[in-house]
Order: C-alpha cells, then sequence, then structure tokens
C-alpha cells in the first residue's frame, strides 16, 4: 500500500506539471496568434503613417514586422502541424496574411493612401483585416477550447487518481490500526506467557529446591548412618571379635605349654600354626577396625590421622606430605569428612592414576582448612561427568555439608588436583 500511495502520489504530480506545462504551451500558441494580429495591424498603421508623413521613421514597424512574420508564422506552422484539424485554417490564414503584406506592398511601391486608390482596393483591404480578424479568433477559439477539454479530462484522471489515494490511504489507515490492535494482542500475550512461565519457573525452582534440600538431608542421613555403622561394626569387631580371639589365642599358646612333650612335632607344629593363625586374623581384624574408624583420629587428631595414612599409602606410591605442626582447629564430624575425602583421593590414585608422586597436605589459613591431594597421573577429563564416579560425587557432598568447597582440577598426561576448603568453626 505504501508503494501504491507513492506511485500515485508521483502519478498525481507528474499530471499536475503535465496540466501546467500544456497551460504554458497553449498560452504561447495563442500569444502567438496575437501577436500576428498585432504584426499585421502595426505593419498597416506604419504603412499608412508612411504614405501620410512622407517619413522613414514611420515605416521602421512595417520593416519590423515584415522580418518577425516568417518566423512567427514558422512557429504557428509547428504549433498547428501537417494533418492537424486546424491546418488547413492556418494555411488560409497564411495566404490572407501573405495577401495582406502584398497589398501593403503595392501601397507603399506606388506612393497612395487608400483614400487616393479606388474603393474595390480598400474594401478589399478592409475585406482581408476582416478575414484575418476572424480566422485568428475562430484559431484562438478552437485552441482554447481544446485545452480546456483537455484540461478538464486531465482534471478528471487527477480526480480520479486523488480518490484512489484516498481510498489507499484509508485502507492503510484501516491496515494501521489492525497491526497496532493485533500488536497489542500480542504483547498482551506475550506478557501472560511470560507470567505463566514466571509462575512455572518459581514453581519449578521451589520444587527443585526442596527435592535438592531432600536428596541433601538423605545423603547427609546416608552418610551419617553409614558412618554410625561403621563405628558400631568397629566397636563390635575391636570388644568382641577381639575378644575372643585374643582369648583364643591365649587359650592354644597354653595348651602348647601344658602338653608339652607329652605329643608329637607334628601336633606342636599344627599348634604354632593355629597360634599364627590367629594373629594373622587379629592384626587383619585390628586394620579392619582401623579403616572402618581411625583410632588416631579421635586419639591424636586429624593430623597425625592423615599422616598414618599417607605413611601406609607409602608403601605402593612416594607420598610428600606437609602438615601444619599442632593439629587444625575442627570438630570430629569436619576431621573426618576431611578424612574420608583424603582416604577416598588416594584410594583412587592407587586404582586408576597410574602416579609416581603424590604430594599431600593440610594447612590452616584465614579461618579456613585447606586440604589438598596432588598426584602426577593420567589425569582426566573434569567435564565428562561419567568419569567421576560416585567417589567425587561423595566428596562434594562432604564438603557442602560443612559449607564448604571443594575444587577439582585434572588434564590429561598431568594428573589430578583436589583441594577442598571448610571453615573452621569460631
Amino acid at each position: 500500500m505504501v508503494i501504491a500511495l507513492l506511485g500515485i502520489t508521483y502519478t498525481h504530480s507528474r499530471m499536475n506539471a503535465q496540466i501546467m506545462a500544456m497551460s504554458e504551451i497553449n498560452k504561447k500558441r495563442i500569444d502567438r496568434l496575437d501577436q500576428l494580429w498585432v504584426l499585421v495591424v502595426d505593419a498597416e498603421a506604419s504603412a499608412l503613417s508612411f504614405l501620410l508623413m512622407r517619413s522613414d521613421l514611420y515605416l521602421e514597424p512595417y520593416r519590423e514586422s515584415i522580418f518577425k512574420l516568417e518566423p512567427l508564422m514558422a512557429s504557428m506552422n509547428f504549433d498547428i502541424p501537417p494533418g492537424s484539424e486546424d491546418h488547413e485554417d492556418l494555411m488560409i490564414l497564411k495566404r490572407l496574411v501573405d495577401a495582406k503584406f502584398q497589398q501593403m506592398g503595392e501601397m507603399l511601391s506606388k506612393g497612395r493612401a487608400p483614400l487616393a486608390m479606388s474603393n474595390d482596393r480598400g474594401e478589399m483591404g478592409k475585406q482581408l483585416m476582416d478575414e484575418i480578424r476572424i480566422r485568428l479568433a475562430v484559431l484562438k477559439q478552437r485552441r482554447e477550447t481544446a485545452h480546456k477539454k483537455l484540461e478538464r479530462s486531465y482534471a478528471d484522471q487527477s480526480e480520479n487518481i486523488q480518490y484512489v489515494g484516498y481510498a489507499l490511504g484509508f485502507a492503510s489507515l484501516l491496515l494501521i490500526l489492525s497491526l497496532f490492535t493485533f500488536q497489542q494482542r500480542q504483547v498482551a500475550l506475550r506478557a501472560r506467557i511470560h507470567d505463566l512461565l514466571k509462575t512455572e519457573n518459581a514453581r519449578l525452582e521451589d520444587m527443585v529446591r526442596t527435592r535438592t534440600r531432600e536428596l541433601s538431608r538423605l545423603a547427609s542421613h546416608l552418610t551419617n548412618a553409614r558412618e554410625e555403622e561403621r563405628r558400631h561394626m568397629a566397636r563390635e569387631l575391636h570388644d568382641q571379635m577381639g575378644a575372643w580371639l585374643t582369648a583364643a589365642k591365649m587359650d592354644a599358646s597354653w595348651l602348647r605349654r601344658s602338653l608339652g612333650t607329652q605329643v608329637g612335632d607334628d601336633i606342636q607344629e599344627r599348634i604354632l600354626r593355629l597360634i599364627d593363625s590367629i594373629g594373622s586374623t587379629i592384626t587383619l581384624t585390628r586394620r579392619l577396625v582401623d579403616d572402618l574408624q581411625p583410632p588416631l583420629l579421635e586419639g591424636l587428631g586429624l593430623v597425625e590421622a592423615l599422616r598414618a595414612l599417607g605413611e601406609q599409602f607409602q608403601l605402593d606410591v612416594p607420598v610428600e606430605m606437609d602438615f601444619p605442626a599442632n593439629d587444625v582447629n575442627l570438630t570430629q564430624d569436619q576431621s573426618l569428612a576431611l578424612y574420608r575425602i583424603a582416604q577416598e583421593s588416594l584410594t583412587n590414585i592407587r586404582k586408576y592414576a597410574k602416579a609416581t608422586q603424590v604430594k599431600l597436605g593440610l594447612a590452616e589459613e584465614a579461618g579456613k582448612v585447606v586440604l589438598s591431594v596432588r598426584d602426577n597421573g593420567c589425569g582426566f577429563e573434569t567435564q565428562n561427568g561419567e568419569t567421576h564416579g560416585h567417589g567425587i560425587a561423595g566428596m562434594k557432598h562432604r564438603t557442602q555439608m560443612f559449607n564448604g568447597s571443594l575444587t577439582l582440577r585434572s588434564v590429561l598426561g598431568k594428573g589430578t588436583h583436589i583441594e577442598v576448603c571448610i571453615p573452621a568453626p569460631a
């Protein structure tokens, strides 16, 4: 519609410009008809003045009229070309003007005024002037009529185009109003959708937070339950099985001493083997108890427990340890969490890292306790969650239980670095 309006505006402007141009051309054509009449009248007046006054000064307008007549007739011949409706009248007018100028030339050559000439010649001159005036009036009237007709035609076309422009403008206004209404509906619909999405997102976020809290509480409960089960099993192994194994070893030793030489060497050998087996079982039980509930952690603190863990791991891989001189300020649960994270990290290094050097460190700085475990093993892609397993997830959860943070950095072929930071209690 905009393009159509532009086209109509351009067409309307072109038609107005054409009407003005044609009006100017027609005005010039009518002016040339008037100029012809003025030339004829001036020439006749000049010739009569010369004959009366006998002065060449009065003959100058006649000569100028003769000089201007030919180009003026050529222009009029261009205005009314051959084949047009008025061309025959133009030719008649031209012959009448030529006859008039021929008569004036004869009058000047004979040197006599019209009154001195015969009445027939005078009547002929007057008749020529009347014919010229009538022909000019007819041509002028036809020119004006044709121009008015053409102007009326153009005016009708311009009016029709104007009406079409009004219709297109009205249609464009309706279209704009329709688009505005549609746009307002779209805005309202988008606002409504936005509100619905906002409400739904808030509901989903609240649900996620609720589920996260439930899962966190469940994971914490499972972790605490596992630790409690480990303590229970450690107590049972230490108190009951340890006591039974110790009693069995003492009884076997008493039997060996009591029987003495009453039994053969083979029985003595079997009794010694039984005593060794009971001792190995006691050692295994003590190691299981230490794994389930490290006694050093409760007795000497986190630093000594980590030192013992590192010294035990040194049997497989060299460990560079960096611990503070005194124990760190942490609760028993926080110390147990850091110990389990270090234990899990060293277990993963033994199973997967293929490392040749391990660094185990603990530091207390700015009210926080930082545990660092670094190896030079094969590393893994930290972006791939499938390679982490449940060990890393367990470490993160133990850290989050105490509002701490776990940083995991690993590069393929360059090892892994785990850093755990837990706020120290006030």
